[in-house]
């Protein structure tokens, strides 16, 4: 999880450095037998000093080339030549942007659930699918890596890049067909929506961490049974969090929705929760 968990923070995705909690009680949802499967905890600043003005160097190059030279829909492993004696390998990713709904659903498949093309809004008004974000899970893991192999590969990237004269050198790296989170957009006019969905399988309990420095406030709503944290932001808006854990696989679905642009109410957005979240059967 650990490249998830790096993402996340950059992307501000349910872990979130720009939004806090002033002396408000932390909230959690969990499974029904008592696991929790989600948590709401306080920021703690870690700063690494250990990192040294090589790693930096090389870090900004890394970054640099991820940006430039890896298109949307492509992995890869990025070698950098100067600034890194200890030959480190970096694995980056971008997403997969999917504006064509089946190709979604082929992508993004949720056991017993199903991605919906439109969601309903007040009155007759409807949300209509827009573009879709979507993360797949990397084909290799890095961390899984011996230390041979990971030598053997920056040797091999190092050659490349000295052939090619570069500061640098990439190996693809494909996707399996898992996704690990997806960001929908919803429009209806000039007012637009989104819902993260993060697969975060069965490694546990996901935790948001949010700085207290800015005021909100988190409180635990009941919408059809399910338990959905309601968490709203100093100007008002509020995003709504619920989890669903598959009863087969264990495998849980952390989902956040959100008014993205325009006038889109606190109410509104519950109405929409309701109409994803179906009531539980007595």
């Amino acid at each position: 999880m650990k490249y998830k968990v790096s993402l996340l923070l950059t992307l501000g995705l349910l872990l979130t450095a720009s939004t806090g909690f002033a002396a408000v009680k932390y909230q959690s949802l969990t499974n029904d037998n008592g696991d929790v499967l989600f948590q709401e905890r306080p920021m703690t600043h870690v700063t690494n000093s250990n990192r040294t003005e090589d790693d930096d160097k090389r870090i900004s190059l890394m970054n640099h080339i991820w940006v430039n030279e890896i298109k949307p829909g492509e992995a890869a492993i990025i070698y950098i030549v100067p600034n890194n004696p200890n030959q480190e390998l970096y694995l980056k990713a971008n997403s997969h942007i999917v504006k064509d709904f089946s190709t979604l659903q082929k992508m993004v498949k949720i056991p017993g659930k199903t991605l919906a093309k439109q969601i309903p809004g007040k009155g007759k008004e409807k949300f209509t699918f827009q573009k879709a974000s979507v993360h797949m899970e990397h084909g290799m893991d890095l961390y899984k890596l011996s230390e041979t192999e990971k030598a053997d590969i920056a040797n091999k990237l190092l050659l490349e890049a000295q052939a090619s004269g570069k500061d640098y050198a990439l190996m693809p790296v494909p996707f399996t067909d898992e996704f690990w989170l997806t960001t929908l957009t919803y429009t209806n006019g000039k007012n637009k929506i989104s819902l993260d969905i993060l697969n975060s399988q069965d490694t546990g309990t996901v935790t948001a961490s949010y700085d207290e420095n800015i005021k909100a406030t988190s409180r635990k709503i009941n919408i059809n049974g399910q338990d959905v944290i309601q968490r709203t932001l100093g100007g008002g808006t509020s995003e709504f969090i619920w989890v669903y854990e598959d009863p087969k696989t264990k495998f849980a679905y952390h989902y956040v929705l959100r008014a993205a642009q325009g006038n889109v109410s606190n109410e509104e957005l519950m109405r929409i929760v309701k109409t994803m979240i179906p009531a539980v059967k007595k």
